[in-house]
């Protein structure tokens, strides 16, 4: 299935996979979020915001483009998103948004409760998967550090992840009660998330002095 791949400003990756993108896919670029495309040498097919971020104002002149308005109740992140569903994309890839600020790094969750979570959210520190029922993890090393965390703000997942130091069974996942920091004992690593609740699955791809 096509999706979108939506790169946003704040907290960019250092890497990203190499099977990211496929083919009937759409870039969108969310203001200096053009910015981490560029560097990745992505070719994105819309940026949208208010262009007050990114360093390139005179090249996305150029390219197909909605420009916002600086004062608004959406941030460009949302709009991004939205033209994205507009546009027949109901899934996508957000790349950034992590860190930095934590007035923005909230807001920006919280569009997942309004939206649905991104498939893969890729920051600066951290890889996050969504698991919405069953997810396995065939390519993950022994001793690998992961955590778990709802995708939304108000949701309790009950997961069960057995190939760890310390295994979850019917564990209780809410914002009073994240998993953090464990470790895979053996490979493959098998997540169910009942309740028909959503889950992110993280893994730290940064070095801790960063």
């Amino acid at each position: 299935m096509s999706k979108a791949i939506i790169f946003t400003g704040g907290g960019a990756p250092l890497s990203l996979p190499h099977s990211l993108y496929e083919d009937g896919d759409i870039v969108v670029a969310a203001d200096s979020g053009y910015d981490t495309a560029k560097f990745f040498d992505f070719p994105v097919d819309l940026v949208i915001g208010d262009l007050d971020s990114t360093k390139f104002f005179e090249e996305i002149n150029r390219l197909a483009f909605k420009k916002s308005p600086m004062d608004k109740d959406e941030s460009d992140t949302e709009l991004a998103i939205k033209e994205s569903i507009s546009l027949g994309f109901n899934e996508y890839v957000l790349i950034g948004g992590g860190g930095y600020r934590m007035d923005h790094l909230f807001a920006l969750y919280g569009l997942f409760t309004r939206y649905k979570p991104p498939i893969w959210w890729h920051t600066k520190y951290e890889s996050l998967r969504r698991v919405s029922s069953f997810e396995r993890f065939n390519d993950i090393a022994i001793g690998q550090t992961v955590s778990f965390l709802p995708a939304r703000f108000n949701e309790t997942v009950l997961v069960t992840a057995k190939q760890l130091v310390w295994p979850l069974k019917q564990f209780r996942l809410s914002f009073d009660n994240i998993s953090l920091s464990n470790r895979v004992t053996d490979c493959p690593l098998e997540v169910f998330a009942a309740n028909m609740a959503t889950l992110f699955v993280g893994f730290p791809v940064a070095p801790k002095h960063l």
